[in-house]
């Protein structure tokens, strides 16, 4: 029997809103991973990212948002290696 293969995952992340108060008290966004193939076919190579919040979500910096882009793919990459 072949082993489970992941097709799509999500990571969730919140913070507190900003202090201009154009969010919710509490700030939520899920940011999907998604391939037409699946992750794992794809070797971890091909799959794009999908934004969701409907609660707003704000940044200081480019690098907030490359931190936590860079953290998902860690934790991908870090999956596939130890299903190998």
């Amino acid at each position: 029997m072949s082993k489970p293969k992941l097709f799509e995952c999500s990571f969730t992340f919140t913070q507190e809103g900003n202090c201009n108060g154009s969010t919710h008290d509490i700030e939520q966004l899920t940011i999907a991973c998604e391939s037409s193939l699946g992750i794992d076919e794809d070797e971890g190579e091909e799959y794009y990212f999908v934004f969701k919040t409907d609660t707003g979500w704000s940044i200081d910096s480019i690098d907030e948002m490359k931190e936590l882009l860079d953290r998902i793919e860690k934790s991908i990459k870090k999956g596939q290696d130890e299903t190998k």
